[in-house]
């Protein structure tokens, strides 16, 4: 734990040994390490069962600080302790490292992998399943960094990952045996360890833990089902079959109240898979109506409802849906109010819009209430109870936008979409640290600025625009697409940006001509010579790069237009003409880097690219600071020192997984993005807001919609009102190259967005290796386009 508790001293505000810790030399997955005197195995029992009732009582406060220090332990002998003691403490060490913001991702799947090979080698089944069920919970939160920039590992999307673990030998035990698997973390490793952990949680009559690890696995394969319309029959019917084994586990629940909750979500998989007989599930909603709690019986009447609709009797499942909405109010949390209230427009079809606005009118009055993640499988709320809220919302909207009632109901729906954006912002980065911001109005844009707001729904692709410089400018809807609805339009998006990012075949350019017929074609007549496109993009599209699109003719949108990209429009400002570009920081890390967050590699080309950031035709800008090899003492210093505009980071970079994770790479320490936002408030105590922000090597998530929130989150998490970062790892000559030129255009008077997409084009200009989309095509602009 030293290495970890080395890495984030500054936050915690003690200091660590300056020796390897113990967890990190005995928890390792193939065995004792290195280590030639062990702590004994009481010792060891009593640290992880204080450790263990520390973390069970999870709040705001961050755990860090009270666990990590009672887990260093002296040691006693020569003789190694018992699998239970080890097993045991590596547990608590590894949900130590999951569940806090100051832990590693990396050090949380290593421990616990080293716990459930203990355990499973030992055949302590109890032990094994608590291992591996916690580990398929932190490997679903990203894959730990390993490295960011310039290593092209290869890229998968959520099938294929899935699936790799079916291609394996052996059963989902067997993978999680196998050392090297970690590397692989992930989805196939999510995949395995819940398989894995509901298979011994089974043979220790751990009926809980065997039911949510089916639980989340059912709920895995429906996401992936999602967006995958080839395979999504195949992945519900094997979600229909997790949520089955996990009913059966959950009747053997002890706690009541628990029991019918489990039973009731088990239950609710089978029926949103859509595969298989359901006739036998009234024996569960009659189970649930005996634990006589509001939550249960509200739940069990709603399952009912939905049961009596699909064998055809629309009367009595309204019946019972209104019984669903009288008990559940009686909560006093009633989080699936909305919900209810959606199924009863779904019976109800002819009153659906009332319906759905009263599911949405009782959403924003829960909302604030909501906590943040769900207590039992740790799933955020706006998965379980607010996007499909919105989407339906928005939808309903939508389809009543005809005739005379077009500009109130495009309106409606545009204000709504805001509230979605900003609801999934807050949820994926907390309320507190997204600072509130009024919306762009559409009648400051100017000519040439052409704001698009595409809307996945599940049938359809809508597309709401506003063109700047016509007077009065007001958002307008363009016919909807029938053809392509979300789950299609994820699907063509995945299959680009797995290609483009992997850089190993062409497979997405017959996408990126898909997709710029459908999302760029229908609005092309307002991009003209000089016009810019600035993207609230929805879901899947957050990944792509918009200006690689090919055109008719095979020519990039770069080419046609600038493009810019935002997550809501209260983060879409257009900027201002007159924004300060000279005084600049640019900090940059060269040499390798071994963390608990994981090893990076050393970066040839960022001392270099830091360099170039502060040199204009061979000459040094005045009013520019350049940090090599920094460390965040540097960064606080500098800042603190000066007023900065321009922030540029040549450094690794990481937004997978938790928010609270999301970091950049410093000397010896990782620099976490909460960090960064209080050491740029600092700076923005001497002035105005930090103007931009670059991250020139960064990584983002394929196929995750709320882990591919990150990098645009970033800027605005960060405060910049702008940021330029790379989609994914870059190698350094590119990055060198396009950065060398977006900093000769910014300084001579380009807008950001002009000079990006001139910096763009001079590389595709130059043919070779550097005109490979690979290259220019991952760095996006987010926020501010002038």
């Amino acid at each position: 734990m030293a290495s970890a508790m080395a890495a984030f001293a500054g936050l915690s505000g003690w200091a660590a040994p300056a020796a390897a810790a113990l967890s990190d030399q005995l928890c390792v997955p193939t065995g004792a390490g290195d280590l030639t005197a062990y702590p004994a195995a009481a010792d060891l029992q009593r640290a992880a069962a204080a450790a263990e009732q520390r973390l069970s009582r999870r709040g705001a406060a961050d755990p860090f600080s009270d666990v990590a220090p009672g887990l260093e332990l002296a040691t006693a002998g020569a003789d190694r302790p018992s699998a239970l003691a080890v097993a045991e403490y590596c547990a608590a060490a590894g949900e130590l490292m999951r569940v806090s913001a100051q832990g590693s991702q990396l050090q949380a799947q290593t421990y616990l992998l080293g716990a459930f090979q203990t355990a499973s080698r030992a055949g302590l089944q109890a032990q094994a399943s608590v291992a591996a069920y916690r580990l398929g919970l932190v490997s679903l939160s990203g894959t730990p960094a390993s490295g960011t920039r310039g290593a092209r590992g290869r890229s998968r999307g959520p099938t294929a990952a899935v699936r790799e673990v079916e291609q394996m030998r052996g059963g989902p035990c067997d993978i999680l045996v196998r050392t090297a698997f970690v590397v692989n973390a992930g989805l196939p490793l999510s995949v395995a360890s819940l398989g894995c952990a509901a298979e011994q949680a089974r043979l220790a009559g751990d009926h809980k833990t065997a039911a949510l690890a089916e639980l989340r696995l059912a709920r895995l394969r429906l996401s992936v089902a999602e967006q995958n319309a080839e395979a999504g029959a195949d992945f519900r019917r094997e979600a229909a079959e997790a949520a089955r084994n996990g009913l059966a586990d959950a009747r053997r629940i002890d706690d009541m109240a628990l029991r019918a909750e489990a039973m009731g979500r088990l239950a609710s998989a089978i029926l949103d898979a859509r595969a298989g007989r359901t006739d036998d599930l009234a024996a569960v909603t009659a189970a649930m109506r005996e634990v006589r709690i509001p939550a249960a019986q509200a739940y069990a009447a709603a399952l009912d409802a939905r049961l009596a609709a699909a064998a055809g009797d629309l009367a009595a499942a309204r019946r019972l849906m209104d019984d669903a909405l009288l008990l559940e109010s009686q909560r006093t949390l009633p989080a699936r109010l909305p919900e209810y209230r959606l199924l009863l427009a779904d019976l109800d079809p002819a009153n659906r819009e009332a319906h759905v606005l009263a599911a949405y009118d009782a959403l924003e009055a829960i909302r604030p209430l909501l906590p943040r993640f769900d207590p039992l499988t740790e799933e955020t709320a706006f998965s379980l109870y607010m996007r499909r809220v919105f989407q339906s919302a928005v939808d309903v909207q939508l389809a009543g936008a005809d005739g005379g009632a077009a500009v109130v109901r495009v309106k409606g729906a545009q204000q709504i979409l805001e509230a979605y954006r900003q609801a999934e912002l807050q949820s994926v980065f907390g309320s507190e640290c997204i600072p509130a911001r009024d919306p762009l109005k559409p009648e400051t844009l100017r000519a040439g600025e052409v704001l698009l707001y595409p809307i996945l729904l599940p049938d359809r692709l809508e597309l709401l625009y506003v063109a700047g410089g016509a007077g009065g400018a007001e958002f307008r809807r363009l016919p909807p697409n029938y053809s392509m609805g979300r789950q299609t339009l994820s699907r063509l998006v995945e299959t680009a940006v797995v290609s483009l990012s992997g850089g190993e075949d062409d497979a997405w350019r017959a996408a990126s001509r898909q997709l710029y017929d459908i999302l760029i074609k229908p609005v092309e007549s307002q991009l003209t010579e000089g016009s810019l496109l600035a993207v609230v993009p929805d879901g899947a599209l957050r990944s792509l790069p918009f200006a690689v699109l090919l055109d008719s003719r095979n020519r990039y949108l770069v080419q046609k237009t600038r493009v810019a990209v935002a997550p809501a429009l209260a983060y879409s400002q257009a900027g201002a003409d007159d924004a300060q570009r000279l005084q600049l920081l640019a900090a940059s890390l060269e040499k390798e880097v071994r963390l608990p967050a994981g090893r990076f590699e050393k970066l040839e080309g960022t001392g270099a690219e830091a360099k170039l950031a502060a040199v204009t035709d061979g000459r040094r800008i005045e009013r520019s600071w350049v940090i090599e090899n920094f460390n965040k003492a540097d960064l606080v210093n500098a800042l603190t020192r000066e007023q900065v505009d321009v922030l540029h980071l040549a450094t690794h970079a990481s937004f997978n997984g938790r928010s609270d994770r999301a970091f950049i790479v410093a000397n010896g320490e990782v620099i976490l993005l909460s960090e960064l936002r209080q050491i740029l408030s600092q700076n923005r105590t001497r002035g105005g807001e930090l103007d931009l922000l670059v991250l020139s090597a960064c990584e983002t998530a394929v196929g995750d919609d709320e882990a591919s929130m990150g990098l645009a989150g970033a800027a605005v998490q960060a405060g910049a009102k702008s940021a330029i970062a790379s989609l994914w790892p870059v190698s350094d000559t590119g990055t060198a190259e396009l950065m060398k030129t977006f900093y000769k255009l910014y300084r001579e008077g380009r807008t950001k967005s002009e000079a990006l997409r001139e910096a763009q084009l001079s590389l595709i200009d130059q043919g070779g290796d550097l005109a490979n989309p690979n290259i220019w095509a991952a760095f996006t602009l987010l926020g501010a386009w002038r």
